[in-house]
């Protein structure tokens, strides 16, 4: 194949292992070793073996047999060397991090209670006995290209399963058993049976709430099918120890003629799997992106409450959900309140449940409505909530079909300019003062009544905002 012909990202990956070539070779000269691992090195042997990978753009070289501030000396001449991690060995050179290994101890309970120092003395074959998984304890030599493969990484590539490297090392750190969940959803891995049982009884409990929201930020955003993360988090408890409001959902029953799939919690796994379609689809930033996986996480909440199997009007009895969007708001906040996407997010998340509904069961909204719907949906929009119906309707067991509710929403609203926001009031409280009114409590219902007649379509100008403001102060 000519170099033309190759992908820029993978010429891009290639350049980078020359210049870890460059690097290793001043490293050589000064007496010591460098390999290039981590998530690098990982992604690099899955695309050799034409695999699906992970995205890991930074380079980690771990550097074997000489002391610190010789490693420093040697880098010199490669330009400007960041010291972050100066106290046990790391220097960052641009998308390099650069350090010797690190050994560990357990000083106390939870992902924080280690004692870390670095030790330029530790060999490659310690130094990868040491990381999480065997696929991630694979190393290559960027002067030879070979793959350095102490531990079976390359074997369980291959089988598609996530082994721990060693037992004893993984139970030390109860983040391992999130990040088992994290790449099952990435990469579509199953758990070793002893891996499996050694997570289980590890104390997820313990872990600081950012580092359990970062392997799900991981999970839902870098995976094209996140439902397998799903499956395995309930396999190892980390749903039913940590979500209680998404371990509720599984066996609530749902009616066999809306959603053959089964129960609520597939139908939210067959969910997210749609959604992670769209947000690639629509090529959204990751907080975009996020917004709309969370909302798809958790649209169904409600019915762990809601759900009954009663009588229609004509006397048939289902299995019925009535009310579920309203009653997911609460299991919502619950469960955004142990984590910390942030509030941005959070406040987006609410009317998106409320509303996700909206778009099927009015299927001919009028313009009034769509503006009303934007004004209720606010901080979030019609665009996301769209993203997030589609994913309802197309994430369950029927015959998928053109989502045509949600491009007849989008066009409405793109028509009336509130797609992407909400409606921006033509009356504001300086109109009233220029009218010769006084500010005071009554400013309030005026500029209500008159912004309920714009969204009526009512209001189009401020002229005629001002005229109607008058028959109210009136």
């Amino acid at each position: 194949m000519n170099r033309e012909a190759i992908p820029t990202e993978r010429k891009l990956l290639e350049s980078k292992l020359t210049e870890a070539g460059h690097i290793a070779l001043a490293i050589q000269k000064a007496g010591g070793k460098a390999l290039v691992v981590g998530g690098f090195a990982r992604d690099e042997v899955m695309r050799r073996l034409g695999m699906t990978t992970g995205d890991s753009k930074d380079v980690d070289i771990e550097v074997y047999g000489i002391p610190f501030p010789l490693l420093q000396e040697s880098l010199a001449p490669f330009g400007n060397l960041n010291l972050v991690g100066e106290s046990f060995g790391v220097i960052k050179l641009g998308d390099f991090d650069i350090s010797i290994p690190r050994r560990d101890s357990k000083t106390g309970k939870g992902h924080k209670g280690f004692s870390i120092e670095g030790d330029p003395h530790m060999m490659p074959r310690e130094a990868a006995k040491r990381r999480d998984l065997t696929i991630n304890s694979i190393a290559i030599d960027p002067l030879t290209g070979d793959i350095v493969d102490e531990y079976g990484g390359v074997e369980d590539l291959k089988n598609k399963l996530l082994r721990a490297t060693d037992l004893e090392l993984f139970g030390d750190d109860p983040l391992r058993v999130l990040r088992l969940m994290q790449f099952a959803g990435r990469f579509g891995f199953g758990v070793e049976e002893q891996t499996m049982a050694l997570a289980k009884s590890l104390p997820i409990e313990e872990l600081p709430a950012e580092r359990i929201t970062e392997e799900w930020r991981k999970l839902l955003l870098k995976s094209e099918r996140p439902s397998m993360g799903l499956e395995v988090a309930c396999q190892l408890d980390i749903i039913k120890k940590l979500h209680p409001e998404l371990h509720a959902l599984i066996g609530i029953p749902q009616e066999p003629e809306w959603h053959p799939e089964g129960d609520v919690w597939t139908h939210t796994c067959m969910v997210i799997d749609v959604a992670a379609e769209i947000i690639r689809r629509e090529n959204l930033s990751e907080e975009e992106a996020l917004v709309v996986m969370v909302a798809a996480l958790c649209h169904d909440l409600g019915k762990a409450t809601s759900t009954e199997y009663k009588a229609n009007k004509q006397g048939d009895m289902a299995w019925r959900a009535h009310e579920h969007s309203e009653a997911g708001i609460e299991p919502a906040k619950q469960f955004l309140g142990r984590m910390m996407f942030g509030k941005d997010l959070n406040d987006k998340i609410a009317p998106l449940i409320r509303e996700h509904l909206f778009p099927s069961q009015n299927p001919e909204a009028s313009e009034a409505s769509v503006r009303r719907l934007s004004h209720r949906l606010a901080p979030a929009t019609i665009q996301e909530l769209v993203m997030v119906g589609e994913s309802d309707q197309m994430g369950r067991g029927t015959p998928r079909r053109k989502y045509t509710e949600g491009t007849t929403l989008l066009a409405t609203a793109a028509k009336l300019g509130i797609k992407e926001g909400q409606p921006e009031r033509i009356l504001m409280g300086r109109h009233l003062i220029e009218m010769g009114m006084k500010p005071g409590p009554g400013f309030k219902k005026i500029l209500d009544q008159v912004f309920e007649a714009q969204l009526e379509g009512k209001v189009v100008s401020v002229e005629e905002a001002k005229t109607m403001a008058q028959t109210f102060q009136s």
